[in-house]
């Protein structure tokens, strides 16, 4: 088993807004930057900025129009569902970069995403642009059963999409989209073209106590492999949040095929990770949804040697 440890709470300071917690509660991914680490929850339409050289209270940026409902059910029914970020590459008019957190498809007011430009030191411009991604996952539901895209990375000329095969018929898979024709389209600010995708490869993750893993989030590294996540929940494949019974980290050779896919020391649900080269191995940071909004998400630490 790999060992995890915590490092610190996704604790948000005096924010602007009216009755908004002290924290981030469903922390969903996360990407490290130009010292920063910077978070999004799928409860939320806000961007979490963290220092990561001095760990403290974060703060928030809008990333999406709107306002949410402070009650949870009104929440859970409105939320955009934003489950994975990415970093990428410079392109277009984006001449260092942008972030783009993409929701997960699951429903109808869960096909909207973000595009963050980043400014010259790397840090995130407040001039969010939204991202339409109707058209592309109306393309993918003809391949994939039960879209419910829970992660994305953009690694050299491809950008990947991870579907949670957590539904009843559905399969979890790695959606390739060619990274050119998607750069067009958000450059131009147009929906995101279903004719970008390459290919869908499906995957069995095992399980861990009889539960199914499925993907919950993945990572570029820098030598050319994906580092990504995997959550079991005793719900079954009925596609609802049920009891986590434990989570696993794992890497994909270029071409996609699994190196590597071991479970985590604890019983945590493992949501997003960034995966970075070290002295000792692939070093991981971990987003756990704390299943909890009185409580704050943990930020976790791990290395796969």
């Amino acid at each position: 088993m790999i060992p995890i440890k915590k490092v610190h709470e996704l604790t948000i300071g005096s924010s602007s807004r009216d009755k908004h917690p002290d924290h981030i509660a469903a922390a969903s991914s996360l990407v490290r930057h130009a010292g920063l680490l910077l978070v999004v929850a799928d409860d939320e339409l806000s961007l979490a900025i963290f220092d990561e050289d001095d760990l403290g209270d974060g703060h928030l940026m809008d990333i999406l129009e709107g306002r949410l409902s402070p009650d949870e059910d009104e929440r859970q029914e409105d939320k955009p569902d934003l489950e994975s970020l990415a970093l990428l590459p410079p392109f277009g008019q984006f001449s260092h970069g942008a972030l783009l957190a993409v929701g997960s498809g699951s429903s109808d007011k869960r096909m909207r995403g973000s595009l963050v430009p980043l400014g010259r030191d790397g840090h995130p411009v407040d001039d969010a642009r939204p991202v339409d991604l109707g058209e592309l996952y109306a393309g993918l539901s003809q391949e994939v059963k039960e879209l419910n895209i829970e992660g994305c990375a953009a690694l050299d000329d491809t950008f990947y999409l991870a579907q949670r095969g957590n539904a009843d018929d559905s399969e979890d898979a790695l959606i390739a989209l060619d990274w050119s024709s998607l750069a067009e389209d958000l450059s131009a600010g147009r929906p995101l073209s279903p004719d970008a995708v390459r290919g869908v490869k499906t995957y069995d993750l095992g399980k861990l106590h009889d539960v199914d893993l499925s993907f919950s989030d993945l990572s570029p590294i820098e030598d050319g492999r994906l580092a990504f996540s995997s959550s079991a929940e005793a719900s079954g494949k009925d596609g609802g949040d049920g009891k986590i019974v434990g989570s696993a980290l794992g890497i994909l050779r270029p071409g996609g095929d699994i190196e590597y896919h071991e479970p985590v020391n604890e019983v945590v649900k493992v949501e997003g990770v960034d995966a970075r080269l070290g002295d000792e191995g692939v070093e991981i940071l971990i987003v756990m949804d704390a299943d909890d909004p009185a409580h704050p998400s943990p930020l976790l630490g791990a290395t796969i040697v």
